[in-house]
């Protein structure tokens, strides 16, 4: 999921509550505070943070093969070949057609399943609804659904890729456009929320078992979970009688009902409790029946239901914030379709849906000589275990599977037309290599899941998608972390408010951002692929609502 800031609260109101269940401990929740004179100048370059900088960026993309496919390929690689999940794609994106077509309320969700749909299908290893999941550790976090209310209050004091570039002072005026930020450059604002985050005290929660039985709990409830949702089919089914769009007409009415079928919400010798779930994106409290051993199928209808009624409205409230409103909101609605395609094109793959992953501080290499880190994570949209031997080359003449964390960026095809109040569907280019400021990003996701290697996808609606391969890099992490460890020892542990341009003048700094630039240079693309769509759900046509 793209990467979210906290909402702000507004002075003095209320804030949220969560389930008592998930309520932190409040003791160790306050960073300690140390003197200025524990630390280092922040101003003052790093010779060691300097050299790595330097070396990173030199290597990576060896022996990875850049694509020769042409654009809105169709077929699968090597042992994917054979796909019988969902139709091969035609040679062209239905969207394509609506290039130059015009309307009022651009549709964020043409084409775009919802998440409760992704769950459905039997390789993608969903998260169920977050009151079953025991929280404890670090490591439980990422058990977690990205957006949920949970999910957003684990971001407070801790730094998240949400807040990355602005810590990184990536930004700052001078430094932003370097990196291919054009006018969302240029702002000291970033660096300061990341600075006002930190200051916050990280919640923390004792669950009263070691991390291992932890984690094995968390695991069991969502295999159970999967193999629940496994056996419901699809969400929204298409309808066989013949209408034209199943999103245009009767939005209020449930899947269930549409389907002219009864929801199955588990066996009546199961096990039940009840407990007030609050499902993300709903403005009203709602009692819903908790099945231990179904694990929230009915969670899936529910909350896919007040998806469906919301669409619409999500949509001209984003229309009416104008062309940035659109683009911003087309970003966020637009990631499940986007990762469907990746799993869909690799019929071998299996896919999972991640929460917060937490960077585990003991898994930093001491000889990187670091000072103080603070608490930081990253949530992908996902993780796809995958054969690489397609683009990496076979290992030993052995298949090679490896476990890839998957990050989507999405270009919204609605521009404004004229001076009207009328948007129009374009057809972008897409991109020859990826902006340079998405890489810190990704290094920072790599790392907290403790991966080497990436996917960028990077979505057009018209083209399809552009699947570029990303290697970590260790260099340039270590020197990643140093600035990150200098805005926290310098800045945040001593209440001292960040200037503008805090690092933009030293060395490291410098050679930092020249290495994010080669980094997003070395990235390869290894495959583009037309939208592929969930078989059996039903998805919206429509370009304009």
């Amino acid at each position: 999921m793209l990467p979210r800031h906290l909402r702000a609260s507004e002075p003095g109101g209320p804030k949220p509550k969560l389930p008592e269940s998930h309520r932190p401990e409040a003791a160790g929740s306050v960073a300690p505070v140390v003197s200025v004179s524990a630390v280092s100048s922040a101003t003052s370059s790093r010779p060691s943070l300097e050299k790595f900088a330097d070396a990173a960026g030199r290597s990576g993309s060896e022996g990875v093969r850049r694509s020769t496919l042409p654009s809105f390929a169709s077929g699968s690689h090597g042992d994917d070949a054979g796909d019988d999940d969902a139709d091969v794609p035609s040679t062209q994106c239905p969207q394509m057609a609506f290039v130059g077509a015009r309307g009022r309320t651009p549709n964020l969700y043409w084409h775009a399943p919802d998440e409760s749909q992704l769950r459905r299908h039997p390789r993608f290893i969903g998260l169920p609804h977050e009151s079953l999941i025991t929280l404890g550790s670090d490591a439980s976090f990422k058990f977690v659904r990205q957006g949920t209310e949970l999910w957003d209050e684990l971001h407070v004091g801790r730094l998240t890729t949400g807040c990355l570039t602005g810590a990184l002072g990536f930004q700052e005026d001078g430094v932003g456009r370097q990196l291919g930020m054009g006018n969302r450059g240029g702002s000291h604002g970033p660096m300061l929320g990341a600075f006002h985050r930190l200051r916050q005290g990280a919640m923390i929660f004792d669950s009263g078992m070691p991390i291992p039985k932890e984690n094995s709990v968390n695991s069991q409830v969502v295999q159970k979970f999967n193999e629940q949702e496994n056996k419901l089919g699809p969400l929204f089914p298409i309808d066989t009688n013949g209408a034209e769009n199943q999103f245009a007409v009767n939005t209020n009415t449930s899947p269930s009902q549409k389907a002219g079928g009864s929801s199955k919400c588990g066996k009546k010798n199961a096990q039940r409790k009840k407990a007030k779930l609050k499902t993300p994106g709903a403005d009203e409290k709602e009692t819903l029946v908790v099945d231990a051993n179904a694990v929230h199928s009915n969670d899936s209808i529910q909350s896919y239901s007040r998806w469906l009624t919301r669409r619409d409205p999500h949509s001209k409230a984003a229309a009416q914030r104008g062309e940035g409103g659109v683009r911003m909101a087309w970003g966020s609605a637009q990631e499940h379709g986007t990762f469907a395609t990746l799993m869909l094109h690799h019929p071998t793959s299996v896919a999972e849906e991640v929460g917060l992953c937490v960077v585990d501080h003991s898994a930093i290499p001491a000889a990187w000589n670091l000072g103080a880190l603070p608490p930081m994570g990253a949530s992908p949209d996902g993780i796809i275990t995958m054969d690489t031997a397609w683009f990496k080359g076979k290992k030993q003449g052995a298949p090679t599977r490896e476990r890839l964390v998957v990050e989507v960026k999405n270009s919204s095809p609605f521009r404004k037309h004229g001076n009207g109040a009328t948007f129009e569907v374009t057809d972008r280019d897409s991109y020859d290599h990826p902006p340079p400021y998405h890489m810190p990003q990704l290094q920072m996701e790599m790392l907290a899941c403790g991966v080497t290697g990436g996917l960028l996808c990077m979505q057009s609606a018209t083209r399809g998608v552009r699947v570029f391969y990303v290697k970590r890099d260790d260099d340039y992490v270590a020197a990643m972390l140093g600035v990150i460890s200098d805005l926290y020892t310098q800045y945040v542990l001593t209440h001292t408010t960040p200037p503008e341009n805090t690092f933009n003048h030293r060395k490291d700094h410098q050679a930092l951002v020249r290495a994010t630039k080669r980094i997003a240079a070395k990235c390869v693309l290894v495959e583009e692929i037309a939208h592929r769509q969930l078989p059996g759900e039903a998805y919206d046509t429509r370009a304009f609502v």
